[in-house]
């Protein structure tokens, strides 16, 4: 039975978790590198089956190309929601992933699945989008014949340790009958986790080519309808 190697940046976070289970539990044999700013915080992931846990600094592209190598996808779910300095958002979700699209190059790896966010745009209200909708398009600028990116534009994800709905579950619990509504007209369309992963997993079993439709220069990038 042929090894696949995925690497995935972010799967010590919530939805890198749940991925990197389902990975595990796949019919097709695969290793999975997870990369961790903090590789003793994280040990319980190694329970997962073929999972290996690694201390890199993803600022550090030589040490990303390093650890690309013999990968045939890398997974980039690295993101925040909010900014603790001023230009953390450019820093992490622009700046980031076109690092990560050099060194998938630099290391011959073939496909990036990159997260980006539901609305993303240049000319979207929130900084948050308009940094997501920067690094889709460094990310998707780096494809070419040899290297596809396909990006997954999920809305608000819920589940088990959410960062997002379990924040307001929190304050209801400390003052019951108050609600914050700093945007009472917002809406959303949240996605539970397990419906991300599982898209997620199944593009690391799909050719290229269906995934990221015929021109993989400058592929589409793809949103499934209910996120």
């Amino acid at each position: 039975m042929r090894i696949r190697n995925i690497c995935i940046l972010g799967g010590t976070g919530f939805v890198g978790r749940h991925l990197a289970n389902r990975l595990s539990t796949a019919q097709e044999k695969r290793h999975t590198r997870v990369l961790t700013r903090h590789r003793e915080r994280n040990k319980h992931l190694l329970v997962i089956p073929n999972l290996y846990l690694y201390e890199v600094d993803h600022l550090d592209e030589d040490s990303l190309a390093y650890y690309f190598k013999g990968c045939e996808i890398v997974i980039n779910l690295i993101g925040i929601l909010n900014e603790s300095r001023k230009g953390d958002f450019e820093r992490v979700h622009a700046q980031l992933p076109e690092r990560i699209a050099r060194a998938c190059k630099r290391a011959g790896v073939k496909r990036l699945l990159h997260m980006s966010a539901l609305g993303a745009s240049a000319e979207a209200p929130s900084a948050y989008q308009r940094s997501k909708a920067e690094g889709e398009r460094r990310v998707h600028e780096a494809a070419n014949d040899v290297f596809t990116v396909t990006s997954f534009q999920p809305s608000v994800i819920f589940g088990p340790e959410d960062s997002f709905f379990n924040r307001f579950a929190g304050l209801l619990r400390i003052s019951p009958g108050i609600f914050p509504l700093p945007t009472p007209d917002a809406r959303f369309s949240p996605v539970y986790v397990g419906d991300v992963a599982t898209p997620l997993s199944a593009a690391c079993s799909s050719p290229a080519a269906m995934v990221v439709g015929t021109n993989s220069a400058a592929p589409k990038p793809i949103a499934c309808e209910n996120w």
